[in-house]
């Protein structure tokens, strides 16, 4: 099933990895893994000189290292790039396309952006080797797998949020508008919030200790400050 969701983006997924039919006869879980993550067409790329997505995008280009660093990727693991049809996806090289249509009409949104980011880079593809040399499986567990691997992707966004000194609840509000009801593959919304929610108390009580107990290594180190490598 495909629908146009806001900020442009056709698709039952509304941001995250392509998930999509496992192709036939897979040689491992690996295969099959790549499959669901990563089978999908990636969307088509947007001019970057755009004028009114430039800054937009060069906004989120500053906060990419802190995600990565909060994701315990190293930096420069990850690329943004502007595409159109979708919200945002990342593929196997750690490219997030990030929507035009997205960017504009929630530019002033910029916790609702970072949200959306940290989702994507919650799903790591480089992590995925772990399943290449496991045995395939069945549309069932795939489904099991593809709903823990979004929960992931779901909590670091709202822990990234809390360690960064931003509200969750723009992204818990536009999940509630983009609701289609069941999926195999998702969590119910209400569940994804929840998640979010406690990803982002658990990041927020981190860098509240973190500021009140080492002021000084926080000053350093801090994600929101964007100051060290720490």
């Amino acid at each position: 099933m495909t629908r146009r969701v806001p900020g442009g983006g056709i698709g039952r997924n509304p941001f995250g990895a392509q998930w999509v039919g496992a192709k036939s006869g897979p040689e491992s879980l690996g295969a099959q893994v790549q499959d669901r993550l990563f089978g999908g067409k990636k969307p088509p790329l947007a001019d970057p000189d755009d004028a009114a997505t430039a800054p937009l995008m060069a906004r989120l280009h500053a906060y990419r290292r802190r995600l990565e660093r909060l994701v315990g990727d190293p930096s420069d693991t990850y690329d943004l790039v502007l595409a159109t049809g979708t919200i945002a996806m990342i593929d196997e090289q750690c490219t997030i396309y990030i929507g035009q249509e997205f960017l504009l009409r929630y530019a002033d949104d910029l916790p609702l952006q970072l949200g959306v980011v940290a989702h994507e880079m919650g799903h790591r593809p480089a992590r995925w080797q772990e399943y290449r040399n496991q045995a395939p499986q069945s549309q069932e567990a795939m489904d099991d797998l593809c709903r823990l691997e979004e929960t992931r992707a779901d909590y670091f966004a709202g822990y990234a949020l809390g360690q960064l000194g931003f509200d969750a609840e723009p992204l818990c509000h536009f999940l509630e508008q983009i609701d289609e009801g069941p999926h195999p593959e998702y969590l119910s919304t209400p569940m994804r919030i929840k998640t979010i929610r406690e990803g982002h108390g658990s990041g927020r009580r981190k860098d509240q200790n973190r500021r009140k107990f080492f002021p000084e290594f926080s000053r350093m180190s801090s994600s929101r400050g964007d100051l060290g490598e720490g």
